[in-house]
């Protein structure tokens, strides 16, 4: 009996220490995802908080806060309050590095079963449409996200392209582009790096003159912004082994103790 007793403890040892570089691995797992964190990974999820309102006693409203796309409508090459279209959050939000389609796009307001994955439709000029990426978008706080594949189907339309044209606001500060410089295709993203935490995203794109739509060589421009979430952790490969170990060795020890 005192032997099967020590054999016991000893297999209790060996249980902990198991279960101790289980907890160790995941544990530099996590760690490997903060030491990363200016860059986005692949699942990490820009929520989109929805624009604010404010109206008139003739119901008429503009834009003053939260996320929205702005249309350069009188071609002075700014964005005012009256020319943004709110925006919010769709069926996802931004996902990096996942693939989206186009969502609702038709004549008339949005009606009720119409989706979007990273922004809800929207309301443009009476006809509704919708934000979305022809490729994965990707990127970092230095160099920024790549929205080259940035399309907007509206009213029914082919998509209109929206991922190329940089161009400068000359209301960069109301628009918070103040000292920085629009390239083709990328994403301005300003975010401290910290998961849990507030992030804005500013992106300036021009149709291509002669695009069917009929805005070619229009002005837009996009402002989300929201939280970062970080992408779901997957369980390591090596804790599943470890788990698969300590089933075993369960087995063995009831198998020691029937006997």
């Amino acid at each position: 009996m005192k032997k099967q007793k020590s054999n016991s403890k000893e297999e209790q040892t060996m249980y902990k220490q198991i279960l101790s570089s289980a907890i160790l691995v995941s544990l530099g797992t996590v760690v490997s995802l903060g030491a990363q964190a200016a860059v986005l990974n692949n699942g990490d999820v820009l929520h989109i908080t929805a624009a604010g309102f404010s109206c008139n006693s003739n119901s008429f409203c503009v834009v003053t806060s939260g996320s929205y796309y702005g249309v350069d409508q009188n071609n002075d090459s700014a964005i005012t309050n009256v020319e943004k279209t709110p925006l919010s959050e769709g069926t996802t939000g931004l996902v990096i590095g996942a693939i989206t389609t186009p969502g609702a796009t038709h004549s008339g307001p949005p009606t009720a079963g119409d989706t979007n994955q990273i922004t809800a439709p929207d309301y443009f000029f009476g006809n509704t449409g919708s934000w979305y990426s022809t490729i994965p978008i990707t990127g970092s706080t230095t160099a920024g996200l790549n929205m080259s594949g940035w399309n907007w189907p509206w009213n029914g339309l082919p998509s209109i392209p929206e991922g190329s044209g940089a161009w400068q606001p000359t209301n960069c500060a109301a628009l918070g582009c103040t000292g920085y410089t629009f390239t083709d295709g990328i994403g301005r993203l300003q975010w401290d790096g910290v998961y849990g935490h507030a992030y804005l995203l500013d992106y300036a794109s021009t149709v291509l003159a002669g695009d069917p739509s009929g805005f070619g060589g229009v002005h837009f421009y996009t402002h989300l912004e929201g939280i970062v979430a970080a992408a779901p952790v997957p369980v390591p490969a090596a804790v599943w082994l470890f788990g698969s170990g300590l089933m075993g060795l369960l087995g063995v020890i009831r198998k020691r103790r029937a006997a």
